[in-house]
């Protein structure tokens, strides 16, 4: 029996070489119908027998391409009169107003296209910008919806002959690879020095590495910015990187060849060989080996960050052997967005660089690189941590399981991104970083406008972080005549979490740490245990308040907030301590410190766990002042060398204050200094012991709420909980205890990942609005 089926298929299906893909199964069950793009996904007609239809319908998803990504396949109903079709076609594509495809993030080179780049007999020979349907630039170049070159930044590159050949074959694996291009045609790379001159190069990829060779520092345009990049052999070029870019101790990302070449620093287990060589090529942080690679890669850090090539300039830069392993870092000023842009990186890192690898195929859309981790815990899970989720992963949404609000989340002011509702889907920005100076903001504002367009979503309703002074939700306050739903810092981090674990009809109870949040009483909390859901949250419990002595300089000066513990441990008696964290102040530094953790003076209460392990690392003199954010919390957990293992904790006191619980760790800094009086205190045992006391705290407290509220499920959140040792020992003590836990595996739990709850929130109060009318 002759069937006519209509089926729509929704994800990540264009750009992915999906339509070709139908055509070939289609012809496979000797089915005749069509396929073609539209601004929902893919929409296909077949006709013929029963069971191939059938099978058809099957192959849909279960045999897609390696990168698209079906989220459902939907049968619709045909025309009342179907028509006869004498053979199967691929048919322009359809705009509609409303898209619902998912934007195709950008991927990896693939093997076939790396063989030809590497064959010298190929006429793409070493051309950077090789790519096929199943590899190369997407989001970072797409300008609209549907994905067809016209909206792309290719569209300004008529392709020759032969590649519109390619590009019109079913039967290629370059049909209608929308940035499909050769050396003839398609764009081209150049070297220029600082001043923007364009340097007389026979081969600009062989004086690029040779500059390489001689220690010169390179940005290089990559798929979504700029990169600075170095011989990593090289300890006087990764020196001189630091200096200009006044980065003195935080690691630096490395590209490799291949994970065997990264199985020569790193420790790699099966998971992170997979994440590094996957189409999303994330920066993977795995475990050093003692290897020959200079100190300043990563000082005082037991990880280093590893990806592979994700574009193939990359690949033509680790051609040559003795440069096996690079630096390649995010190009961009300390506290700016990366730079994407030819004249705008000319403009910015003429002062950190000495040449110039421009290419003229623009970039639409910035996407930095992702920074993942996976964590092996004891009771034998394996856990992805998210750092930062950008190239690869972004515009990917997060699924929900009711429709929402078409609601824009701005996030925070530190590692932002933004989240979108449309329907069942929360689309995630790329990392946008810090918003600081006007150049970040206005990259913020820019995002938001630019996936507003690619998604077409009309946004209703805005969520912010309640805090009264962040620029991006006062923007709104002053330009937008919609609504504005303030949230809760750390409920945010809760719902984000509850979010991607579907936990909409629970109630948990959400243990966020973090470093600064304002909370709803007007002071920073940090260090909070709530009890609640999406609709409302309860602070049930929390770290016992310390002084950030001159408020936000004891961020960057952690030794403040060393000393406000030891006076509110030892009182008067602290400034008699005799501490090598203490001894390497001077006495002036020391009398105002004291003074002001005496008199509370020009100081700012907090619960932050970020500044608890702050304070601890200083008072342990491990690092006193930092460079970059949590370098103090991070450095104390490198002393553990990724070695989970727990150790005895010390006291800490647990003080109900009419119902709220406080976590009072002055007992511990009592016994931390009294170690510390020690001949040659131990201080890696030191600061597991103190990981290991947070972590029995925690689970403590929440036993406690177990049996008042009769809630075992427990969320992880918060910045604080990039800590693995913390984290994974938290997560697994409360499993030992009998809770569920769950933990954030698809966005950051840091502020990363905020936008997210954000939006979860917002949402809930404008249902229970609405039901109120």
């Amino acid at each position: 029996m002759i069937q006519t089926r209509k089926f729509r298929v929704e994800g990540i299906v264009q750009g992915v070489g999906f339509r070709p893909f139908v055509h070939r199964i289609a012809n496979k069950y000797s089915l005749n119908g069509w396929v073609r793009n539209d601004s929902s996904g893919v929409l296909t007609e077949v006709q013929g027998a029963e069971h191939s239809v059938t099978s058809f319908e099957i192959a849909l998803s279960s045999s897609a391409p390696k990168l698209a990504v079906v989220n459902q396949v939907i049968a619709l109903p045909c025309e009342t009169e179907p028509i006869i079709y004498e053979h199967f076609e691929i048919i322009s594509s359809e705009d509609q107003q409303d898209t619902k495809t998912i934007v195709p993030p950008d991927s990896y080179v693939c093997d076939d296209c790396l063989s030809e780049m590497l064959d010298s007999s190929n006429r793409r020979f070493e051309y950077p910008f090789i790519n096929c349907t199943n590899c190369g630039p997407r989001y970072s170049l797409i300008k609209k919806m549907p994905y067809d070159r016209k909206s792309t930044t290719m569209r300004s590159f008529a392709m020759c002959k032969a590649c519109r050949i390619e590009y019109e074959d079913i039967r290629d694996r370059r049909y209608h690879a929308q940035p499909n291009a050769c050396a003839d045609c398609g764009p081209r790379v150049w070297l220029a020095n600082v001043d923007g001159d364009v340097l007389d190069c026979e081969d600009t990829l062989a004086s690029s590495r040779s500059l390489l060779k001689s220690g010169r520092i390179l940005a290089v345009k990559s798929l979504g910015g700029f990169h600075l990049v170095v011989n990593a052999n090289d300890k006087s070029a990764v020196a001189r990187l630091r200096q200009r870019k006044k980065r003195d101790n935080k690691p630096f990302a490395l590209m490799v060849e291949s994970t065997t070449r990264a199985a020569d620093l790193v420790f790699l287990n099966e998971r992170e060989s997979d994440l590094m060589e996957s189409v999303q090529r994330p920066i993977v942080l795995s475990r050093r080996r003692t290897n020959s690679l200079p100190s300043n890669i990563a000082p005082n850090n037991p990880s280093l960050g590893i990806m592979l090539p994700s574009a193939p300039v990359h690949h033509l830069l680790l051609k040559d052997p003795e440069l096996s392993v690079l630096v390649m870092t995010s190009g961009n000023l300390s506290g700016y967005p990366i730079a994407y842009e030819n004249d705008r990186a000319l403009e910015q890192l003429a002062g950190i660089c000495d040449y110039f690898l421009f290419n003229d195929r623009d970039i639409h859309t910035r996407v930095d690189d992702s920074l993942v981790r996976v964590s092996e815990t004891m009771c034998g899970d394996s856990l992805l941590t998210f750092i930062r989720r950008s190239r690869g992963y972004a515009p990917y949404p997060v699924q929900v399981n009711n429709e929402l609000r078409p609601i824009i989340a701005i996030g925070a002011e530190l590692k932002t991104t933004i989240a979108m509702a449309k329907g069942k889907d929360v689309y995630l920005s790329q990392h946008l970083g810090d918003l600081k100076n006007d150049e970040s903001y206005a990259a913020h504002a820019e995002c938001s406008e630019r996936m507003c367009d690619l998604l077409d979503i009309k946004p209703e309703y805005y969520g912010a972080d309640m805090h009264p002074q962040f620029r991006s939700a006062l923007n709104i306050e002053r330009n937008q005549s919609k609504p504005l739903i303030r949230v809760q810092h750390h409920h945010a981090h809760m719902a984000s979490c509850m979010a991607e674990n579907h936990l909409d009809d629970k109630t948990v109870i959400g243990v966020i740490y973090d470093g600064t949040g304002y909370g709803l009483d007007q002071t920073i909390w940090g260090g909070e245990i709530l009890v609640g859901n999406y609709q409302h949250f309860e602070r049930v419990a929390s770290l016992t308040s310390m002084q950030l002595l001159g408020g936000d300089k004891a961020v960057k000066e952690p030794i403040r907030v060393a000393i406000d513990l030891l006076y509110s441990a030892f009182g008067e008696s602290a400034k008699e301590l005799d501490l090598p964290a203490l001894n390497a102040l001077s006495e002036e530094e020391k009398r105002v410190f004291f003074k002001m953790a005496e008199r509370g003076v020009n100081s700012t209460p907090t619960t932050s766990m970020g500044r608890l392990f702050d304070g601890v690392s200083a008072l342990l003199n491990i690092c006193g002042k930092i460079e970059y954010e949590a370098q103090a919390a991070i450095e104390l957990e490198g002393l553990l060398n990724r070695d989970l293992a727990l150790a005895n904790s010390f006291d800490y006191s647990l003080l109900d204050q009419g119902g709220f619980v406080q976590i009072n760790t002055i007992p511990m800094i009592r016994q931390i200094v009294a170690l510390l009086h020690n001949p040659q205190p131990d201080i890696q045992l030191l600061a597991r012991r103190f990981h290991s006391t947070i972590a029995h705290a925690t689970v403590e407290v929440c036993s406690r709420l177990k049996t008042e509220k009769m809630i075992s499920d427990v969320v992880l959140s918060g910045g604080v909980f990039m800590n693995e040792y913390l984290m994974c020992n938290t997560y697994t003590l409360l499993k030992e205890a009998g809770f569920n836990v769950y933990v954030q595996q698809q966005v950051p739990p840091n502020d990363g990942g905020i936008a997210l709850g954000q939006l979860m929130v917002a949402n809930q109060q404008i249902e229970r609005s609405e039901c109120d009318e």
